[in-house]
């Protein structure tokens, strides 16, 4: 029996011995090889490839400022844990060069000291916002700052964290800027490693958008690039230069974005933007092929959808794309909202579907420019083919509008009566998906070879080329995908954020993260889609259940993990007993 014991003790002695060795061993190799497994659907806790890869480019520390730090409501908290986190992610991916920390402007309590701390982070382009939360009934505000500031080889660059145009933003609105974050981070890091920005032409002069109705998708890409507004005006170095000993026209810009246009384009302003792509540079066309007057529509519920004649058509069928003089009715369209007339002392106003405004739903199989997005609004949308025989051009169908849509060509008559259909209408009626927004990437053949005099086409000054190196364009059949809506204020015309949805009250279709994304791709900015396309679900309690529930759940979450400790006990007690009792 004694040496029965003894062994036990042995063997106890050894167990342990063994087990702190082996603790030991993966103690030490942990602080040289870092392994994680991240079992979330949505691998929440895994930086992207592309941020991976922008990482590996670092030659210095990048310092982080973060002013999102103090005493505010809980979710704000999560918001900067999630950022903390993502620092702390960061680190584990690279080679711990992201040194941070967090400063809570108000820690002193001294208002001077507080004023000159702010009026410092201002200066710096870092913003507040003021928040308003209810503590214990009563109505509270206060500000905060869900900014940070980047720090690489001496350049700056301001972050701003919190993405909400409201003053008490919700649980969506948090969750949206949590997997906007990596984002974030990943855009400014590329902006201080890269020497130069690209540079952007917005196209004036042809009656296009106005800038305050593209202030919202502009304003977003001033972050990444550097965006000016040019008229051709028969200006041969409008869009490129001549420098002297270089046989081809030099790019003055690397993006043209020609939004909306509803005049004609001569031949000199249309030779000019194929000697922009001839060179190299790409394109981003929103085009209307149908003119709908809207002032008739909201006066007499109905006009007339005609051609919109722009000289355009002849250019972008060379290129490889057919811009169909339609317009397309979706059964999975936008709503709107009639005043069907006096009901008591209020007008009546009732939802009805407005066919001419499909919506578009992405999958996640798209390609990365569509892939992961809200539904994209459209008004009033024309179909493309794709066309040519030119095999050095690829084409890519990038949105297209569900299995219940059907065509009217031109002309088409506009009216409010199309509300009333129904489903069997579209069902019964010849329908199919159609392309409306096409990717094409390749090497362009000029729409002017064999059209121009031999003394253009041999002119150095012009420089003519007949064919282009690789580039990329994209065509989208309605003008209107990146024009946000205006209201008027005491400053004027102020934008209303892309997308916003005036029924909803917020921001529902992703029209300016898919242009962003198509931006992106055409300037080869690939690592900020696959960034900008992640997405991390918002998994919410039931409230109704939790309040009805709510003192099962607090004994539930108070008790079993006590019962489960205790279970464990007495399994052990019980096993140990019985080991030491033969």
């Amino acid at each position: 029996m004694v040496k029965k014991k003894h062994t036990f003790k042995r063997d106890d002695l050894l167990q342990f011995v063994l087990s702190s060795a082996i603790l030991v061993v993966v103690l030490i190799a942990g602080q040289f090889a870092f392994f994680k497994l991240d079992l979330t659907e949505e691998k929440r806790h895994t930086i992207t490839n592309a941020t991976e890869n922008l990482l590996g480019q670092l030659e210095d520390d990048i310092y982080v400022r973060c002013y999102l730090h103090g005493n505010f409501p809980a979710k704000y908290k999560r918001l900067e844990q999630a950022f903390r986190e993502l620092l702390d992610e960061f680190n584990d991916a690279g080679n711990n060069n992201i040194k941070y920390e967090f400063i809570d402007i108000y820690e002193s309590g001294d208002d001077k000291t507080i004023g000159e701390i702010e009026q410092a982070v201002y200066k710096e382009g870092l913003r507040f916002s003021r928040i308003g939360y209810d503590d214990n009934g009563a109505k509270k505000f206060q500000n905060i700052w869900p900014a940070a500031m980047l720090t690489y080889k001496g350049r700056s660059l301001p972050i701003q964290l919190l993405k909400s145009d409201s003053p008490d933003p919700t649980d969506e609105m948090i969750n949206g800027s949590i997997n906007n974050l990596e984002y974030e981070m990943a855009a400014s890091m590329q902006l201080l490693l890269r020497e130069f920005r690209p540079a952007i032409a917005v196209l004036d002069g042809h009656r296009e958008l106005l800038p305050v109705e593209m202030a919202d998708l502009e304003l977003s890409l001033k972050d990444n690039y550097d965006v000016e507004h040019i008229t051709i005006n028969g200006s041969i170095n409008a869009l490129t230069e001549k420098l002297e000993n270089i046989k081809d026209r030099q790019l003055k810009y690397d993006l043209l974005i020609v939004a909306k246009p509803d005049s004609v384009f001569d031949n000199k302003d249309k030779l000019i933007i194929d000697q922009f792509i001839m060179n190299g540079g790409a394109v981003l066309w929103m085009v209307d092929p149908m003119l709908t007057d809207l002032d008739s529509l909201r006066v007499a519920q109905q006009t007339m959808a005609v051609t919109n004649e722009m000289g355009l058509y002849d250019m972008l069928f060379d290129y490889g794309v057919r811009m169909n003089r339609n317009l397309i009715l979706d059964y999975n369209a936008a709503p709107i909202v009639y005043d069907t007339g006096p009901r008591g002392n209020q007008r009546g106003m009732e939802v009805f579907r407005w066919y001419f405004a499909p919506i578009v739903l992405t999958s996640d199989s798209a390609h990365p420019i569509a892939a992961n997005l809200d539904p994209i609004h459209f008004d009033f949308v024309s179909s493309l083919d794709a066309v040519g025989e030119n095999k050095k051009v690829k084409h890519t169908p990038l949105l297209q509008t569900s299995d219940l849509s059907v065509e009217r060509k031109t002309p088409v008559r506009v009216h409010s009566g199309i509300s009333e259909y129904q489903l069997d209408f579209f069902q019964n009626s010849p329908h199919q998906p159609f392309t409306v927004a096409m990717l094409l990437e390749g090497e362009f053949n000029s729409n002017f070879t064999g059209r121009i005099p031999d003394v253009i086409a041999q002119d150095p000054t012009i420089a003519f080329r007949e064919s282009s190196p690789f580039t990329r364009m994209i065509v989208i059949g309605d003008g209107d995908i990146a024009r946000n809506k205006v209201m008027q204020s005491a400053e004027g015309l102020t934008p209303i954020p892309l997308g916003y949805d005036r029924m909803a009250g917020r921001v529902i279709y992703d029209n300016k993260e898919f242009l962003l994304n198509a931006i992106n791709y055409l300037l080869n900015d690939t690592e900020l889609i696959a960034v900008r396309s992640r997405y991390i679900k918002l998994r919410k309690l039931n409230d109704a259940a939790v309040t009805a529930n709510r003192k099962m759940l607090q004994l539930a979450n108070t008790l079993v993990p006590i019962l489960i400790i205790a279970t464990f006990g007495l399994i052990l007690l019980w096993i140990r007993k019985r080991k030491y009792a033969q």
